[in-house]
């Protein structure tokens, strides 16, 4: 089979966001920041640069802040369509609902809860060369497959282990992005009902179709979990750590739908409108939002996100630690290794397990 212009993509944005409770009461997932860019936007971008330039997103938890956020971004190589879900349709029946936009054509299929360098154009030939009806896009990761259920390939790069199926012994495993690419003949495995992808389409194509159902090993390429908090503390201190690497694509992503940020100090970065005090003390790796107040003898960093229009009273520090937006720090409080929301320090000790 030869290679297929892919120029479509779906992000799954409907789920209520409980293991981030109870930042999403406030914002829905797909809106909480990561370094100071709402998640999705990561997704987005990943999805530009290779070409995926007409995107359709399924909504169901607060459904009118994500409308009213992508009103606001401009659009200029890239369009956005929503499928409102009546009731929480799940990854598989919100797929199946959005089957029209596809017009039977290959798509990309992405989560909202990560962040990655994935080679989506060396993903995409990869599923088109192999005859596949579904690719899924996985990594190597020997730490993070402790945390994460593995899925198994064959020499050939056939699925044939998976959570709840599995029909041979892999000869490798990895961790599933949360990205796939799929064809139009997989929505005669679906319904639009609630159902999860992975339990209906996958275990039925390896049973049935064994040579439809390919994992794809994406070598080199990062990717970082935002689905609880302690996980979109992790990906923040990584990523601090990556964003003076020589691409400069991370910073160029989080600069692409708002304020430039630059750096300002060593490892120290703002946006090209704000000018911290001459009192604050910074210590990078550290990224600092618009419209910040920093009180007298305040201290930030190093490994801290500071987001948009935070207040922090005076004697207080901050380090190793996530400030969410228009959030208020009191007056000599010390703030370590904990994501801050609405007045509250939340822990950052990383879970046991993640599926």
């Amino acid at each position: 089979m030869g290679k297929k212009n892919i120029n479509k993509g779906m992000i799954l944005a409907a789920g209520l966001g409980t293991r981030l409770l109870p930042i999403t009461e406030r914002y829905p997932k797909p809106l909480v920041p990561v370094l100071n860019l709402a998640n999705i936007l990561h997704t987005v971008s990943l999805f530009r640069q290779h070409g995926i330039n007409e995107i359709i997103i399924n909504l169901f938890h607060l459904p009118e802040r994500i409308e009213e956020f992508f009103n606001e971004v401009p659009q200029k190589d890239f369009r956005v369509s929503f499928s409102k879900e009546p009731v929480l349709l799940g990854t598989g029946g919100g797929v199946k609902r959005a089957e029209s936009f596809f017009n039977k054509e290959s798509f990309v299929l992405a989560n909202c809860d990560f962040i990655s360098s994935l080679n989506l154009t060396q993903l995409m030939e990869n599923h088109s060369r192999s005859g596949a009806w579904a690719t899924m896009a996985l990594v190597e990761d020997p730490i993070k497959q402790k945390l994460y259920s593995a899925v198994g390939t064959t020499d050939q790069g056939f699925l044939c282990s998976f959570p709840r199926k599995k029909t041979a012994e892999p000869k490798r495993q990895g961790i599933f992005t949360g990205v796939h690419v799929l064809e139009p003949e997989i929505f005669s495995f679906l319904e639009e009902k609630p159902s999860g992808i992975n339990d209906v389409l996958y275990p039925a194509l390896m049973e049935n179709h064994p040579d439809k159902a390919r994992g794809v090993f994406m070598d080199g390429a990062y990717w970082f979990d935002t689905g609880d908090i302690p996980a979109l503390w992790q990906t923040s201190q990584e990523l601090l750590g990556m964003l003076s690497n020589s691409t400069g694509r991370l910073l160029e992503t989080i600069s692409s739908y708002g304020p430039v940020y630059r750096e300002v100090a060593p490892k120290v970065w703002t946006t090209q409108r704000t000018k911290l005090p001459d009192h604050l003390k910074v210590t990078g790796p550290c990224l600092i939002g618009e419209g910040c107040q920093f009180e007298e003898s305040v201290a930030i960093g190093p490994y801290s996100v500071i987001g948009d229009r935070v207040l922090v009273g005076a004697g207080s520090a901050i380090k190793n630690s996530v400030i969410l937006s228009h959030s208020q720090v009191g007056s000599q409080q010390t703030i370590s290794e904990s994501l801050f929301f609405e007045g509250r320090a939340f822990s950052a000790l990383p879970s046991s397990s993640r599926s």
